[in-house]
């Protein structure tokens, strides 16, 4: 029977192949996400981002928190400007070696750890705060992933989680996993979705926003957080370009 505990267990086979596909397509990506992601990180919105995202998570100085899913290490590396202690994980290779060149390069600390984020090799209870932007959908068991967070993460302490609306660009390819089940490796997870298997599996929902600025490859959103502010929040969700979620 299935539980919470005891979810629907992934074939390993179809595991490695998906993971191999996703490492293989971000170490790829890893030189124009860079470029991006250091463009980004120099914004006034991204300044704003952090400052909620501190509050949210209760980061201060101190702080112990995990990056799932860190890419080239630019909200790593704003964690560790914070005073935070820092551990950031990644898939690919090639992401963690621009990570480690742009702390060098700022003389900042982070333990970076290559791995599925469903297998962490950390011990239990390790942080105070759990960050995991735009990297879920990218998970073959999300179900997993949560688990193991949850595992790592301090009893009542915040997980940050965030993947695209169902109308972002971001998701534009869904479609394509119907006629290419074995080449996708991205699970286009609704934000809706998540809450709910966030609430299956028993966290509760604290919190939640839009992002309406900018898809994660710079293309201007169609709408603002203003023109669905007073819309039900699954409108907001579906519209968003990035949804993030706030649970303990």
């Amino acid at each position: 029977m299935l539980t919470q505990e005891n979810p629907m267990p992934l074939s390993a086979n179809r595991r490695d192949a998906w993971l191999g596909r996703a490492r293989a397509t971000w170490n790829d990506r890893a030189p124009e996400w860079d470029a991006m992601s250091e463009a980004n990180a120099t914004t006034t919105d991204r300044a704003a981002d952090i400052a909620r995202i501190a509050a949210a998570l209760d980061l201060h100085s101190g702080s112990t928190v995990l990056d799932a899913g860190c890419g080239t290490g630019q909200f790593a590396l704003a964690f560790a400007e914070l005073g935070c202690a820092v551990t950031a994980n990644d898939l690919a290779p090639e992401m963690l070696d621009r990570a480690r060149a742009h702390a060098a390069a700022r003389d900042l600390t982070v333990d970076w750890r290559l791995g599925d984020l469903s297998r962490l090799d950390i011990p239990d209870a390790a942080f105070d705060a759990v960050h995991a932007r735009a990297s879920l959908q990218f998970t073959p068991d999300l179900a997993a992933a949560l688990a193991e967070l949850r595992r790592v993460l301090r009893l009542g302490h915040p997980l940050l989680a965030s993947v695209p609306g169902a109308l972002s660009p971001i998701y534009g390819r869904s479609w394509r996993r119907f006629i290419e089940p074995d080449r996708t490796a991205v699970s286009y997870v609704t934000p809706w979705e998540l809450e709910t298997l966030l609430e299956h599996l028993g966290w509760e929902i604290v919190d939640g926003w839009g992002n309406y600025s900018t898809d994660l490859a710079g293309n201007p959103a169609v709408l603002t957080a203003a023109d669905v502010a007073a819309l039900p929040r699954r409108l907001q969700q579906a519209t968003s370009t990035l949804w993030t979620v706030i649970a303990r």
